[in-house]
């Protein structure tokens, strides 16, 4: 069976200063959409979103909200063009925009936990220092094997913490773990295959057990949460696959922040649906990238600002 749209939602890092700013001048109403979200978390959002600055605009506490409000403003505005999603997906952060797009959780509910979630995140950051990096030109087994040949400590008797946390793509892995031995398996990687490491400009090491103690905050926020069916299908980044079972899923949004995040899964089974189209709802284009990596001759629109906007509600078909 085919479907006509899916949306995806990108994650942390994607947040651009200015973003916004021509879809509330193009469609004034959307502006009550941040206004709501600003009004029920007590945090700015219209403020740093257009004027930032960049620094601002990537803090953690930030970054998460923003890239929240975004999302669900531009879902609004797409819906009120005609289209809508026959399936949602969100990576990382962005499943808590797929979950509200998708009717599976309220806005409130849902803008609430993120603010939880961003600043349970942005202290285990300030709390230890974590790094990421992003591994490309082989296969994630091959990183797991460079990780499996390096001890559990490091020369100085610390514990060595490194993960992988992101399969984005059947051929880009991103690792995650405290700085210095993030950086001495990327060197070791260099070394051992044939990959490229780029170190990624972010504030932690997210999707790795340096998240414990924020994943520790959530675990009763997320338990309490008023999860329901929703009315679009939903795959989940956590799992890679369609939420079925609302206490399972439960269960895995709660690891979401330690978890590793499985996207190429997750695009391997949006693309077993066949939509006619997927649109990326958020600002850049990194989605599209990776989903192309699976499968190139697939159909993506990205859709954040207002040209993107228009060019998705012309070719609606």
């Amino acid at each position: 069976m085919s479907i006509k749209t899916a949306f995806v939602y990108p994650g942390q890092g994607s947040q651009l200063v200015g973003m916004g700013a021509d879809l509330m001048h193009d469609r004034p109403q959307l502006t009550e959409v941040f206004e709501h979200v600003e009004a029920v978390t007590g945090r700015p959002v219209i403020e740093p979103m257009v004027h930032g600055p960049e620094d601002r605009l990537r803090e953690t506490r930030t970054a998460q909200l923003v890239l929240f409000a975004f999302g669900t403003a531009m879902t609004r505005a797409l819906a009120a063009e005609g289209v809508v999603p026959q399936l949602v997906a969100g990576h990382s952060l962005g499943e808590f925009t797929a979950l509200v797009a998708g009717g599976w959780l309220d806005l409130d509910e849902a803008a609430a936990t993120v603010v939880q979630r961003a600043d349970a995140m942005a202290r285990c950051c300030h709390e230890r220092a974590g790094a990421m990096a992003a591994v490309m030109g082989t296969d994630p087994d091959e990183v797991a094997r460079v990780l499996a040949r390096h001890p559990g400590r490091r020369d100085d008797g610390r514990p060595r913490t490194v993960v992988i946390a992101n399969y984005n793509s059947p051929r880009q892995t991103v690792i995650s773990g405290d700085a210095a031995t993030v950086e001495e398996i990327g060197e070791a990687i260099r070394t051992e295959s044939i990959a490229v490491v780029q170190p990624l400009s972010v504030a932690g090491a997210f999707h790795s057990p340096l998240m414990g103690p924020a994943q520790d905050t959530l675990m009763a926020t997320i338990a309490r949460l008023p999860l329901r069916r929703g009315h679009t299908p939903m795959v989940s980044s956590v799992t890679g696959g369609l939420v079925t079972d609302l206490e399972h899923y439960r269960d895995a949004l709660a690891h979401q922040i330690t978890a590793p995040v499985h996207w190429t899964r997750t695009a391997r089974r949006i693309l077993d649906h066949r939509p006619h189209r997927i649109v990326e709802v958020g600002p850049g284009t990194t989605l599209r990238s990776l989903i192309r990596k699976v499968d190139r001759g697939q159909e993506i629109h990205p859709c954040g600002n207002t040209n993107e906007l228009r060019a998705v509600t012309c070719t609606r078909g």
